[in-house]
């Protein structure tokens, strides 16, 4: 089963959902859409839900979807504002595949193929990636670093 979570007060109806064998989408109306990124894994979850200050709800589809986890948990999805955020690999680009034929109007969200993996993406890159795509992110991960010091080679003076 697919891992959602929103990101303050639908984790306790998420929790209860799950314990009755209800999904989460069965309890909302698709009258208003919400934000919804889909990622690969857990950790890619737990880092995203670090930089964001709004809710969100993350879908992790734990790199691979059934028939019946696209029936369930990404039909449902159609009316929503999708962003999907997977990895730079053969797997992520299968999946991402995958998902923009079930719903052809999500925005794809790419991390920088040196990162490969999102969970290894730095946490100021997530944060600039979901700020770009109009997120609103913890400022924190926004901050401008001073730039690195070049090392100027010493010259000897003879």
């Amino acid at each position: 089963m697919m891992d959602v979570i929103r990101r303050s007060h639908l984790r306790g109806a998420a929790r209860a959902a799950r314990d009755d064998g209800r999904k989460l989408s069965d309890m909302r109306t698709h009258a208003t859409s919400r934000k919804v990124i889909i990622v690969e894994g857990k950790t890619d979850k737990s880092r995203i839900l670090k930089v964001l200050r709004e809710e969100v709800d993350v879908v992790c589809t734990q790199g691979t979807l059934s028939y019946e986890q696209v029936e369930n948990d990404i039909v449902p999805l159609q009316h929503d504002e999708v962003y999907i955020l997977v990895d730079a690999d053969a797997a992520g680009n299968r999946l991402r595949k995958q998902l923009k034929r079930e719903l052809p109007n999500a925005i794809d969200l790419y991390t920088r193929k040196s990162y490969r993996e999102v969970a290894r993406t730095p946490l100021e890159h997530l944060a600039k990636i979901l700020a770009d795509a109009h997120f609103e992110i913890d400022e924190q991960w926004l901050q401008v670093r001073p730039p690195r010091r070049e090392r100027v080679p010493k010259t000897v003076h003879g």
